[in-house]
């Protein structure tokens, strides 16, 4: 014959109730908690990038045909909305155009600003002899008569452990405060083959 199964005493049965009741509530707790963490990582805002150009040189003479332009650039991370650290890595360069002309190039040091920090570093780019069309220097220089001038600004960190360039691209005013840029992730081609 089978051997027969005891029924569980009434005590017995309220301490499993008991027991069930307290895992039950732990796991909807959790649950809880990491749902409103999630929704606290999520609505809060990711890093804001600013690029201000706080002097220029190299601009007085825009009727030679080459130009020797200076920048010395302020490049911020406004990282106090966000809950992860964020950086601007090694092998980091700020190009300087003007309506597709190239103007000037330089190195960021790397830096990080920590969870709901804010962080700054100073740069340099410049050029050397830079060829500018004609056009593109008398309205150049009517902006920065005015005022005005504008320049793009494209600061670009190599692939490291991404697979993925990640660039600041930034509308900045030469002597104007921050502003602010927009970030993109772009795939850097592949080198051509040896040969081709």
């Amino acid at each position: 014959m089978g051997a027969q199964v005891e029924k569980p005493s009434r005590a017995e049965a309220i301490f499993m109730g008991i027991v069930f009741l307290l895992m039950a509530a732990g796991l909807v707790t959790s649950i809880i908690a990491f749902t409103m963490a999630m929704s606290r990582a999520a609505a809060s805002p990711g890093p804001v990038y600013t690029v201000a150009i706080i002097g220029a040189a190299g601009l007085e003479d825009l009727d030679r045909p080459t130009l020797s332009p200076v920048f010395n650039l302020t490049v911020r991370i406004n990282n106090t909305g966000n809950k992860l650290e964020e950086c601007l890595g090694s092998f980091s360069a700020a190009a300087v155009s003007y309506g597709d002309a190239f103007l000037a190039r330089g190195s960021v040091p790397p830096f990080c600003a920590g969870k709901e920090h804010e962080s700054v570093r100073d740069a340099t780019a410049w050029g050397q002899d830079v060829v500018v069309p004609r056009f593109l220097r008398e309205r150049l220089a009517g902006e920065l008569g005015r005022g005005e001038g504008e320049v793009d600004v494209q600061v670009t960190t190599p692939a490291g452990l991404y697979c993925y360039d990640t660039v600041l691209v930034c509308k900045v005013k030469i002597g104007g405060g921050p502003c602010p840029c927009w970030r993109d992730h772009v795939y850097p081609r592949p080198a051509p083959a040896a040969g081709s």
